[in-house]
């Protein structure tokens, strides 16, 4: 039999080095070692009995992530049965993706995202590993394919071979979700109740469900063995509801638990006493006319999340146009970015400002209960689990919520209530838990604007949420007036949530942190420079959390919104205070909902003059980063398009604008109708496909004061990009054309339109370009190429030397690379070619050759200079080192470097350095760069932001 310690060592996973986060259930491990999140996941895995965790450790303030789970079952413990027991439990708590059993002759490997399967005849479960590895018989390259150094850096979920496992629709959640939506909807068109209260009914009998189900390890349950004998002899829940005494169930549940969560109506109580429930029954239980819609033995509720509880809720209520629902796992991010584990504070109130669903006041309250538990670790070095009165008051004293919809309150306080069930065992709950009626203090029914009109200033540490989205709210200016909204500075668009930024810091204690999910638009890429000043200038911004890239539907959030989470210190910021625009790429791991994974190269750090005043930085940011903001500001200080035509229509009686608009018709135009046209849609990169004449009488939008632009001589240009080049034409015939085409008549400037024509013709890809990563609208893909506006076409550069207009060697290889790969990354994101593609020896040359060329004339002396080595490949990453000068790699180093050990380059092993996708190492003349295999992370423009870092890190040095 092959020792465990060699099967753990032919995975990678070098449990005797300091730098190893594979961690055993069985070890008392140190707070040196140990992060206090991962003791708490080591704590459940223990109890699921699990051998150990592997966890990756991600830098700053996010949470460690475990991986996966390893069970030993050399002495063949653990049956099948065990294993499928189990797999239910970790499926339904997500707690991991995946995990190992290894056996006397196997290494078998489970998705976790996959539920067991049920025989309906037995009502037994099984599960089948996906993989399987020998222990004897298979190579190093099969091991390889699931080592530890895959999991460190995140590339495992990257991998081909794992592309159809480990999905979010096959998740516990998803499928609960998709399971009891069926229900609802059967139940709903049989039962004849009203949708309000039928969902209502079916909350709480999820809720009931759930504590029928819920039980501890020893088997004992929340309610009492005969607790519902009393009604009608009924063994279960699905009996009650068949005996027709649910209501009186549900008195006596609001009398035990008090807080209001089982309360009904008078109307409700008649309605329900007077409807069959057995077909819900039948759902809740087992089949129903031979189709069971929730199978419910899948499911361990004892580890379902808290959080999965209230969603299912969310799910139930009509959901408010303006408001999208907050993924569990950004809700997860927010409160580890405004709340780190790892530094608990006394006396700490927050507040969510339109808490729907209560996912975030979970979260929050989650974490002060982990912070209360790190607390007495520290004190006493025991893992101390709270009593209810000291959750209650950490209920009480520090969790606070507002939203303006009823079925939200209810809500918020039902997710509180599981969550603190969920913290306690089953003999507690039924004991000694009474809830409280939070609704009297904590959770606030009504207008965000009316509770701030009543509660004084500066009352809380932080402010967290996902307020509403609408632009140009209709009652905008009556809100004001209705809660004298003080506001000395411009709401733009009448933009709800941008509202809801601006007065939510008055809630804040001094220094106090603000953590929202904005609309991105409003927020950073349309033209609101205006408020972004005003803001930014008020309040010091660290970092601002760009979701731009997950705007489709079903990415983040269920329906197509571009989104950015923004975080504000209620303190004046200082001249030199960086903000760190960080721009979320789509990956797998994203995609999934495994978590979000962020990197070196998506962080971009700006100044607070440049966030204040530059309108370009966050759309160049998102396309290219600071390098391509750099060309873009050269760029925009040139006379533009527009300063051209200006001067031209005040001194040479230029005229330009946009064609006609049909639609609702409201006037004549003898310069319109019997003229020939042009369609939009029939000017093309080809050419004027087909004209006609134009018969409409009436027009909403004739152009009458600018009409010269439909006569010759004249320039279309049509408000796209265009695939291959503009789409623009010059005409020596009278034409007219409508509003989604630019005309500019010259009355004597034949020869100068010609020119305009050239000049954006002959600098296509450049203008393309420029016009990306700074249109408001741009990147909306539509037929016929990307569509634009006319400020954006009017923006251009146009000089009076074109020559400016040439681009250095490094300016070029960032518009390649922008115009080759970037713009697919937005679209296709994850399977993007920069993306799935490993890079070849040629890009690694390529690369070589760049950095080598932008670091040498500041730093070559005396015949020394940096040259690139030959790069050192593993399954993981490619580890490319540059000599400075003579230097070389030992033999010894490359052998550890090719076994993925980076030990004796890293001086700290404690750091997180390791654990990160990107790494600049230095060692005795010699960089090391050391990146996953795929090609984003070694293009020429990434060449390029390397050297830029390497000399920044050798300034700072002392170089």
């Amino acid at each position: 039999m092959i020792e465990p310690q060699k099967i753990y060592s032919n995975l990678g996973f070098d449990t005797d080095t300091s730098i190893s986060t594979l961690f055993f259930t069985d070890n008392n491990y140190n707070s040196d070692l140990l992060r206090f999140e991962e003791r708490l996941i080591l704590n459940t895995a223990k109890k699921l009995n699990a051998s150990a965790v592997y966890f990756r450790r991600f830098a700053n303030n996010q949470s460690s992530k475990p991986q996966l789970f390893i069970f030993d079952n050399s002495n063949g413990q653990l049956s099948d049965d065990d294993i499928a027991n189990i797999h239910r439990k970790i499926w339904s708590s997500g707690i991991v993706p995946l995990y190992y059993v290894f056996d006397k002759t196997n290494i078998n490997i489970y998705d976790a995202r996959k539920q067991v399967k049920y025989n309906d005849e037995t009502g037994a479960i099984s599960i089948n590993p996906f993989k399987q590895l020998s222990l004897v018989k298979d190579s190093h390259n099969e091991y390889q394919k699931f080592s530890a150094q895959l999991f460190a850096n995140g590339t495992f979920w990257e991998q081909k071979e794992v592309s159809k496992h480990f999905l979010n629709k096959e998740s516990a959640e998803n499928k609960l979700i998709e399971g009891l939506k069926n229900v609802r909807k059967h139940f709903i068109e049989e039962s004849g109740l009203e949708r309000e209260l039928a969902n209502k009914l079916l909350v709480l009998s999820i809720l009931v469900k759930y504590l029928e189900e819920r039980k501890d390890e020893q088997g004992n349950h929340v309610f009492p063995s005969d607790y519902f004998k009393v009604y009608k002899g009924a063994t279960s829940f699905c009996e009650v509801l068949k005996s027709g005494k649910t209501v009186n169930l549900f008195d006596e549940l609001s009398k035990h638990f008090n807080g209001k969560i089982f309360e009904l109506d008078n109307w409700e109580r008649y309605t329900l006493e007077n409807t069959s429930l057995n077909s819900l029954a039948n759902y809740l239980g087992a089949k129903h006319d031979g189709e069971q819609l929730v199978i419910w033995p899948l499911y361990s509720f004892e580890y379902l999340p808290v959080e999965l509880i209230s969603r299912i809720y969310e799910e139930f209520i009509d959901q408010r146009k303006d408001a999208v629902f907050t993924p569990i796992h950004l809700a997860h991010l927010m409160v580890d970015e405004c709340m780190p584990i790892s530094q608990p504070k006394d006396n700490y109130k927050v507040i969510d400002i339109s808490c729907g669903s209560g996912v975030f006041l979970v979260s929050v309250f989650k974490r002060l209960v982990q912070w209360w538990q790190k607390k007495q670790f520290d004190k006493t070095g025991q893992l101390c689990h709270p009593e209810i009165k000291d959750l209650k008051q950490i209920l009480r004293q520090s969790v606070y919520g507002v939203d303006i919809e009823e079925t939200s309150v209810r809500l918020s306080v039902f997710s509180l209530s599981i969550a603190l069930c969920d913290l306690l065992t089953p003999t507690e709950i039924w004991k000694d838990l009474r809830f409280d009626n939070l609704r009297e203090k904590n959770i606030y029914h009504g207008d965000f604007f009316e509770y701030l009109q009543k509660t004084p200033n500066g009352q809380f540490d932080l402010v967290i949420g996902n307020p509403p989205f609408e632009d140009k709210k209709k009652d905008f200016k009556l809100l004001f007036e209705q809660y004298s909204i003080q506001s000395d500075y411009h709401i733009p668009r009448n933009q709800i949530a941008m509202l809801f930024l601006q007065q939510a810091m008055k809630l804040l204690k001094p220094d106090g942190l603000l953590s929202l999910v904005m609309p991105s638009g409003p927020l950073l890429y349309n033209d609101t420079l205006d408020f972004r000043k005003e803001f930014f200038s008020r309040y010091e911004v660290p970092q601002i959390i760009d979701l731009s890239e997950l705007r489709n539907a079903s990415v983040l959030f269920e329906k197509t919104i571009a989104t950015a989470v923004v975080f504000a210190c209620n303190k004046k910021p200082k001249p030199d205070n960086s903000i760190a625009h960080i721009c979320v790429k789509r990956t797998k791991a994203t995609n999934e909902k495994l978590y979000f994974e962020i990197d070196h190269y998506d962080i971009n750090y700006l100044s607070q003059e440049i966030a204040c005043h530059d309108p370009f930085i966050w759309k160049a940011n998102l396309m290219g980063g600071n390098q391509l903001y750099y060309l873009v500001n050269r760029l925009a200080k040139l006379r533009s398009l527009g300063e051209y035509l200006k001067e031209k229509k005040e001194n040479h009686n230029w005229v330009y604008g946009e064609g006609y608009i049909v639609s609702t018709k409201t006037e004549y135009a003898e310069h319109l109708t019997g003229k020939t046209k042009v369609e939009t849609k029939d000017f093309t990169e080809d050419g004027v496909l087909r004209k006609s004449v134009e018969t409409e009488t009436k027009f909403l939008r004739s152009r009458k004061s600018i009409k010269e632009i439909f006569t010759s001589p004249h320039l279309l240009i049509k408000e796209v990009i265009g695939k291959n080049n503009f789409i623009i034409k010059y005409f020596e015939e009278d034409i007219i054309f409508k509003h989604r085409i630019l005309g500019i008549h010259a009355p004597k400037g034949q020869e100068e339109l010609k020119k305009i024509e050239s000049v954006l013709k002959k600098n296509y890809k450049l203008f393309k370009l420029l016009i990306l990563s700074s249109s408001a609208e741009a990147g909306i893909s539509r037929s016929g190429g990307y569509v634009v506006l006319k400020k954006d076409f009017l923006n251009l550069p146009y000089p009076l030397k074109e020559k400016v207009l040439e681009l250095s060697e490094n300016e070029t290889i960032i518009r390649n690379d922008v115009l080759n790969y970037k713009l697919e990354e937005l679209s296709k994101g994850e399977k993007a070619a920069i993306n799935t593609q490993t890079v070849s020896k040629v890009e690694l040359e390529e690369f070589g050759k760049i950095l080598c060329t932008n670091l040498n004339p500041i730093y070559q002396a005396q015949n020394r200079k940096f040259k690139a080595l030959k790069p050192i490949h593993t399954i993981s990453y490619t580890c490319f080192p540059f000599a400075y000068g003579n230097a070389k790699i030992s033999n010894e180093l490359k052998e550890k470097l090719k076994d993925g050990d980076l030990s004796d380059l890293i001086e700290n092993k404690q750091e997180s350095v390791l654990y990160r996708r990107i790494l600049r190492l230095y060692k005795q003349d010699i960089i090391y760069l050391i990146k996953p295999n795929t090609l984003r992370y070694w293009l020429k423009s990434v060449a390029l932001r390397d050297a830029s870092d390497i000399s920044a890190d050798l300034i700072n040095s002392g170089y």
